[in-house]
């Protein structure tokens, strides 16, 4: 039987999911419950638990707080579930789902959508306690001696991780190394926290794409950079350079899809062992641009020209006159190179611009759509509100 600890700060939720599963039926023992983090973590002190059911926001410690320190002192060890009610930025349910074990909705959740999760739980607990390792690894520990694959002064001696045992490196390796762009960074986001949570997002959604249909292993250094140790071949065979530039440009668009974040990536050569890590990363690193940009000369002149013209009716077929370019020809190297369209990115910076106005000045929200160059107000109001999740009264008021 596995113990379950569920951490709720709303008891009436508390009872309702008590009895919404017959918990012995699952293997499932309702060993204790708590109200709040610090509460949950006297409970995992002192009682033998395995499954965590949590609430992500509660007055004090909250469940990502209890969720990392559950991974910091227990690695592995307890599978943890997250219950919200909240779902305040676009990526923090994916982040969670790919983070922990699960994510569950508290006002739709169900029987069967929460034995699913409690199954999941098992099973891969039972793997863990089958495989007995002979080391247990944290996943901040497994992260930091993935690093020092990566310099030849801290390349360790053994390689401990099981992981690069396994057989898949047998014909070679290559590194990717992947960084947020510094001009798509998400500017509405308003604390470090989050920006520590998006960048794990991204991290965890990266590690399940790759593992699917390529494999390998992914880590970070120092969250601003995500590295992929990828075989030299993919799990159908594929190994050629466009085959792994093809690969790399679909994960990158599914990262902007499910998480709205735009990424550039630079990658090694294809070497024969894993002693020739530094080499791969030296190589990887050399090949960055320096600013951090990827842009063409020809997505360069199409921001310049949203930057000069932001009060205008910006169009693409405007843009690709100026420069001069074909508007299907520029549609798809922005889509390309910057991981958003060009009608998105528009909208974009004069939603941050608005911003800008509706927190320094008194101007009316009428007044600053036809400064936009937004002839309704209606609409502005409807493209602030998609990409802020407020109307912009709300925002102003806040």
């Amino acid at each position: 039987m596995w113990n379950l600890l569920v951490v709720e700060d709303e008891a009436i939720v508390r009872m309702g999911l008590r009895y919404m599963v017959d918990w012995e039926a699952q293997g499932v023992c309702w060993k204790a419950e708590a109200s709040n983090g610090e509460e949950a973590v006297k409970v995992l002190e002192a009682e033998d638990i395995h499954i965590v059911m949590t609430d992500i926001r509660m007055p004090g410690m909250d469940g990502l707080d209890l969720g990392r320190y559950i991974r910091e002192k227990h690695g592995g060890h307890i599978q943890v579930i997250y219950l919200s009610s909240y779902d305040d930025f676009p990526y923090v349910k994916e982040a969670i789902r790919l983070g922990a074990l699960d994510y569950l909705h508290k006002p739709t959740m169900d029987e069967k959508e929460v034995t699913a999760a409690l199954r999941k739980a098992i099973q891969l607990l039972e793997q863990s306690t089958a495989r007995a390792p002979e080391r247990k690894w944290s996943e901040d520990e497994r992260n930091d001696w993935l690093v020092s694959l990566l310099d030849a002064y801290t390349y360790p001696q053994k390689m401990l991780l099981p992981e690069l045992a396994e057989g898949q490196f047998n014909e070679g390796l290559w590194i990717t190394a992947m960084r947020l762009r510094d001009d798509a960074a998400d500017h509405m986001a308003a604390a470090s926290a989050r920006d520590h949570l998006k960048f794990m997002s991204i991290r965890y959604l990266i590690d399940e794409y790759v593992a699917r249909d390529w494999g390998g292993i992914v880590f970070h250094r120092n969250h601003r950079e995500i590295l992929w140790l990828a075989p030299a071949k993919s799990k159908e065979g594929l190994e050629d350079h466009q085959s792994k530039e093809q690969y790399l440009d679909r994960l990158r668009s599914k990262v902007f899809e499910l998480l709205n974040a735009s990424i550039i990536y630079s990658c090694s050569s294809v070497y024969d062992d894993f002693r020739q890590i530094p080499e791969a990363y030296l190589e990887v690193e050399l090949k960055f641009p320096v600013n951090q940009q990827s842009d063409s000369l020809h997505v360069r002149l199409a921001k310049e020209y949203v930057d000069n013209h932001l009060l205008e009716d910006i169009t693409l077929m405007k843009v690709a006159e100026s420069i001069p370019i074909s508007s299907s020809y520029l549609s798809r190297i922005f889509l390309k190179e910057v991981g958003e369209s060009f009608s998105d990115y528009v909208i974009r910076n004069k939603v941050i611009y608005a911003q800008k106005l509706l927190r320094e000045t008194n101007k009316k929200i009428y007044e600053i759509s036809e400064i936009l160059s937004y002839t309704n107000p209606h609409y502005f109001s409807k493209l602030f509100k998609e990409r802020t999740g407020m109307t912009p009264l709300e925002y102003r008021n806040r």
